[in-house]
């Protein structure tokens, strides 16, 4: 009696795509990319939600014969990763998708504590999560929403990870994560009271107004608007003691020279 070993398969989505089967990549058309990718990042779906939402300009009827041709190529091509049930559509159980490892890392520290993860996690997150972008150059309006939701889990993480390794008085790691943080949103004023903690913190005070400076030009140019007092109320200090001091200078005085008169 024989028992089928399952296929493993890999599937990345950020910064690129790719597909692995057993580590070695396949080759798959860009339709059916879109639907491999629309499945990993929104689950289990009825057909005809996936047929709308991958061919919204077409009729009822010619999104159900695209979607069709779709899973027949990768029944064929790709056998095995789909469940075989034909309605709701999902991938085969068991499937290594990089945007859910990446964020089951960000549930785990969260969950966990920051000092209970191992340091390797610790040490690789803020980096992975400032690279992570969700398929960058596809031109998909139904990708934009998953596309802005990954962005706002990464920014949050990488925030909460800043002020958490603030918290413990990890300086050098606080802020590689609000850098991160700030590189990716740096009109954020959070993510800019947090640098500018973590700055002070370490005693950083010329980086801690070189930010600020920063943070105020590009706030100005991008919205025409001053940042509120929640930041400006940190820095003031550091800029008051860099205002010249004005020395008060001593009134003129003046003099008369009488001249005798002889007339």
């Amino acid at each position: 009696m024989s028992t089928s070993i399952p296929v493993q398969w890999n599937l990345k989505l950020l910064g690129y795509w790719r597909l692995e089967r057993e580590h070695q990549p396949v080759t798959v058309a860009f339709r059916q990319q879109r639907l491999i990718a629309a499945l990993a990042l929104r689950g289990g779906r009825r057909r005809s939600y996936i047929a709308g939402l991958l061919w919204p300009d077409r009729t009822d009827a010619q999104a159900s014969g695209s979607l069709r041709a779709c899973l027949w190529n990768i029944a064929h091509q790709l056998p095995g990763l789909l469940q075989p049930a034909s309605d709701p559509l999902a991938l085969a159980p068991g499937i290594v998708i990089d945007v859910d490892e990446l964020l089951a890392r960000v549930d785990r520290v969260n969950r966990t504590g920051l000092l209970d993860v191992g340091a390797l996690v610790r040490e690789r997150l803020a980096g992975d999560l400032q690279t992570a972008d969700l398929l960058p150059g596809w031109d998909e309006d139904w990708l934009r929403v998953d596309q802005d939701r990954l962005f706002r889990q990464r920014l949050a993480a990488l925030e909460d990870l800043a002020n958490a390794y603030l918290a413990q008085g990890q300086l050098s790691p606080a802020l590689d994560a609000a850098t991160a943080a700030v590189a990716l949103d740096p009109l954020l004023e959070s993510v800019q009271r947090t640098l500018l903690r973590i700055h002070l913190a370490a005693g950083n005070h010329g980086s801690a107004i070189r930010s600020y400076r920063t943070y105020l030009t590009t706030l100005n140019r991008e919205c025409g608007v001053r940042p509120s007092t929640r930041i400006t109320d940190l820095i003031r200090p550091l800029l008051q003691a860099q205002e010249p001091t004005v020395r008060a200078e001593p009134a003129p005085t003046f003099s008369a020279i009488l001249h005798p008169s002889f007339e």
